[in-house]
């Protein structure tokens, strides 16, 4: 880390001492989606290969320590337990990684995703604080909205050819997938019996939430399209069937043509002729079937290959990509049995159970939110199969973020609908 990057860390911390572990942590949540374009400037500018967000993400491993000191019961919860399991086990599989810059990265990565899913349990002490931090997740999507809206003005691309959609994102991809954690905490918000939003706030985050539908098709990534039509539809059947409409609508979708041509491309290019020929889907299956048979010769083992090594194999099961770098699975699961081997692959699973069973133990108090969030976690694994979703920082916090407010709100789950989620939930609680 250069002498630049500490001097901001340094910076962060004494701000973060003189308004409070808390206020920082919200203020953090609430900007970093809209950052990414600016911290690629100033780092590009500095010409560092480490710029501002490397930072803010030392800031958030600091503060979920803080955290972790001020509230340590929430270290013994299953959650953090299973977070705990994940990261002990990249650690060791650095041992025998082939790159170890990119394999230190990579845990420090998935260090600020435990960390996101960590801050919660400094905040979170009533309803009030639980509604305030689900109001900054949700507020953290409005300047990318009003970002996308500018985008469109200036580049209709999207609109009217293949161009896709990202706002303030590095790649349409993320931003699809942060649309759809957006979408599923408003559904929470309207049908959660731990919080009660208003009904101006009903009508505006319905009417939100068509928008982001809109914004959602214009990033044409096909795997968060069916991830949101699997939430709002599984929503719709089981808790409001008012939200069928915007199911309904989509067929209208199709008129729009960047959408209805990456519908189309899924028709063609599916047969493995020539690698340059293939599809999307088509060029993963192949780099998945590729990877697995080198696989079955070539076991991962206990520990794999090592974090951020799979970069480093990739031209010796899958030469028809030769001369391009930087390639990764494309499927999330796929390179955590490859990078960490069965332990990786048994400890995100243990982390996805205690997630579920932790909403499961709430089902009988608050039906509607836990199901609404059992469903993110589906959506979640939907793209987490189809894409490099390890490497998607900022939808990671989002999701860890919000998964982490209604985990360390458990204790409050109940009939008694005490907090008023609205506007004024932005302000600190009593």
């Amino acid at each position: 880390m250069s002498a630049i990057i500490l001097a901001v860390v340094g910076l962060l911390l004494l701000l973060t001492r003189v308004i409070g572990a808390r206020q920082m942590m919200l203020a953090v949540m609430l900007l970093r989606p809209s950052c990414d374009r600016a911290f690629d400037w100033v780092k590009a500018g500095l010409g560092q290969q480490s710029g501002p967000g490397a930072a803010v993400n030392a800031l958030v491993i600091a503060l979920a320590m803080i955290a972790l000191v001020q509230v340590p019961n929430a270290a013994l919860s299953a959650p953090l337990l299973a977070w705990t399991s994940l990261l002990v086990t990249a650690a060791i599989s650095l041992v025998q990684t082939t790159d170890l810059s990119a394999g230190v990265r990579d845990i420090l990565a998935l260090s600020t995703y435990a960390a996101a899913f960590t801050l919660p349990y400094l905040v979170v002490r009533n309803r009030a604080a639980a509604a305030q931090c689900l109001m900054v997740a949700l507020g953290s999507s409005l300047i990318p909205s009003v970002y996308a809206l500018l985008e469109l003005a200036t580049q209709p691309a999207p609109l009217t050819g293949s161009q896709r959609l990202q706002s303030t994102f590095t790649h349409p991809n993320i931003y699809a997938f942060y649309i759809v954690g957006v979408l599923a905490l408003i559904l929470y918000m309207h049908c959660s019996a731990n919080f009660r939003i208003s009904a101006f706030m009903r009508r505006a985050t319905f009417c939100y939430a068509f928008y982001l539908l809109f914004l959602l098709l214009l990033t044409k990534t096909r795997s968060a399209w069916l991830a949101a039509l699997l939430l709002i539809t599984g929503y719709s059947i089981v808790v409001d069937r008012r939200w069928l409409l915007p199911v309904l609508v989509l067929p209208a979708a199709l008129l729009i043509p960047g959408v209805s041509d990456r519908l189309a491309d899924l028709e063609t290019g599916a047969i493995d002729g020539a690698y340059e020929h293939l599809n999307s889907m088509a060029w993963r299956e192949v780099l998945w079937n590729d990877t697995l048979e080198w696989l079955a010769v070539n076991p991962s083992g206990l520990f794999g290959y090592g974090l951020g090594s799979y970069q480093s194999y990739f031209p010796l099961f899958f030469p028809r990509g030769d001369g391009q770098e930087g390639i990764g699975p494309h499927n999330a699961v796929l390179q955590i049995y490859f990078e960490m081997g069965i332990a990786g692959l048994s400890s995100f699973a243990l982390l996805m159970a205690a997630i579920a069973f932790r909403l499961i133990s709430t089902i009988g108090r608050d039906f509607a939110g836990s199901f609404t969030m059992l469903m993110l976690c589906i959506s979640y694994l939907i793209v987490f199969y189809s894409d490099n979703l390890l490497d998607y920082l900022q939808f990671q916090w989002f999701f860890w973020f919000t998964m982490g407010t209604v985990c360390a709100s458990k204790c409050f789950a109940g009939p008694a609908l005490q907090s008023r989620l609205s506007y004024s939930a932005i302000a600190p609680p009593s």
